[in-house]
């Protein structure tokens, strides 16, 4: 029963706290992290994909119910401010990266592909929670910012409107979680060939090699080479794959079984130290280092792969593993913390490592919390 008790944990004491300490009531903003001690960030630089992240959060939680009472207009009030502050209109149009809450000043002019993911996924659910015509307005917009200014001519989307390398497979998955919670909330044909088109990297990139392993970093025409990073492998994303994948496959009504299984058992063999249950944050795929550090949300994406896993074979052994692996996350990051808080990065011997408690793992958390969410409505 681990897994519901993750849960329990997240409804009753994380959210709660994060609705309160995570959001600036003066700037009607939330924060990019809060202070080791669990009080508010005091400065005020933001990133546009932690805030989007929170919205979406709050949003998805309000929809299901599960979300404190003040959870849907905080996200509405937040989003308000973001788009006010971040968009940026014209022919190269799109959200900026960064910008300061306090101020309102822009900090990062840059429009990336993976803020702007974000920032999409945020709108689908807050289109899903309010029904308003004006969030519908808003992802059209998105859609086409990103299409028009992150144009590539080697497939796929530029990594920004710099056309910075190297080019990086995160980003485009998160713009096929986006497109995939459109997909399965206010399906269009467009919302469709997003997403059949950003699904459709994971096999013409991404997986590289015999075996098919996940790749992270790439050069313009997406090839590999030591100077792009390609070497670097992160066992997270292989779990967060077969999640998505897994998603994919009921919408599209396809049969990726095999990818899944090969995603995630190269990210237990490779990611995983003897005897520990937990995963690295980053192996090389040439002469097996790894990592010294271990963060939250690789672990929170092991156990969405194994819930993804037994939702799609019955297999007990995958819910035992999740239940393993959710009792090893209270145990080892929610323990010796502030109230609704975490350790966020653990060294291989589970000493903290981390200098405050970053917003963007409550995204991560809640995933695992939403995805097998019927049972607590």
């Amino acid at each position: 029963m681990s897994v519901q008790q993750l849960k329990r944990v997240f409804l009753d004491d994380i959210l709660p706290t994060w609705s309160k300490s995570g959001f600036d009531e003066t700037c009607g903003q939330f924060v990019e992290y809060l202070e080791l001690d669990g009080s508010s960030q005091k400065s005020g630089e933001v990133r546009t994909r932690t805030v989007a992240r929170q919205i979406y959060v709050h949003a998805h939680a309000a929809h299901l119910g599960l979300a404190p009472s003040e959870s849907l207009a905080m996200a509405e009030r937040a989003f308000a401010n973001l788009h006010r502050v971040a968009w940026v209109s014209g022919k190269r149009s799109g959200y900026v990266r960064g910008f300061n809450r306090h101020t309102e000043l822009i900090t990062d002019p840059v429009r990336d592909l993976y803020d702007n993911a974000c920032v999409l996924l945020a709108l689908s659910w807050l289109l899903t929670a309010t029904g308003k015509d004006v969030y519908r307005h808003d992802i059209d917009q998105t859609i086409l910012a990103v299409d028009r200014t992150l144009t590539d001519p080697f497939g796929g989307w530029a990594e920004d409107s710099d056309g910075t390398l190297p080019r990086r497979q995160n980003p485009h998955m998160h713009y096929l979680e986006a497109s995939l919670a459109l997909c399965e909330n206010n399906r269009t044909p467009k919302h469709m060939r997003s997403e059949g088109k950003a699904f459709a990297l994971l096999r013409s990139h991404f997986l590289v090699g015999p075996n098919g392993t996940l790749h992270e970093f790439f050069g313009p025409q997406w090839e590999l080479a030591d100077r792009y990073g390609s070497d670097r492998l992160e066992p997270g994303h292989m779990c967060e794959w077969v999640w998505l994948t897994t998603r994919h496959d009921n919408l599209a009504r396809s049969d990726n079984t095999k990818t899944c299984l090969d995603l995630f058992s190269t990210a237990l063999a490779v990611g995983r130290m003897p005897g520990s249950l937990f995963l690295v944050d980053t192996v090389s795929v040439v002469d097996k280092a790894i990592s010294p550090s271990r963060r939250l949300w690789p672990q929170v994406e092991m156990l969405k792969a194994f819930m993804a896993l037994h939702e799609r074979f019955g297999f007990p052994g995958y819910r035992t593993g999740a239940d393993d692996v959710a009792s090893a996350i209270l145990a080892a990051y929610m323990t010796g913390v502030p109230h609704g808080c975490w350790h966020d990065r653990l060294d291989l011997n589970g000493t903290p490592l981390s200098s405050t408690i970053p917003a963007s793992s409550l995204y991560h958390l809640w995933t695992t919390i939403a995805a097998s969410a019927g049972d607590l409505r």
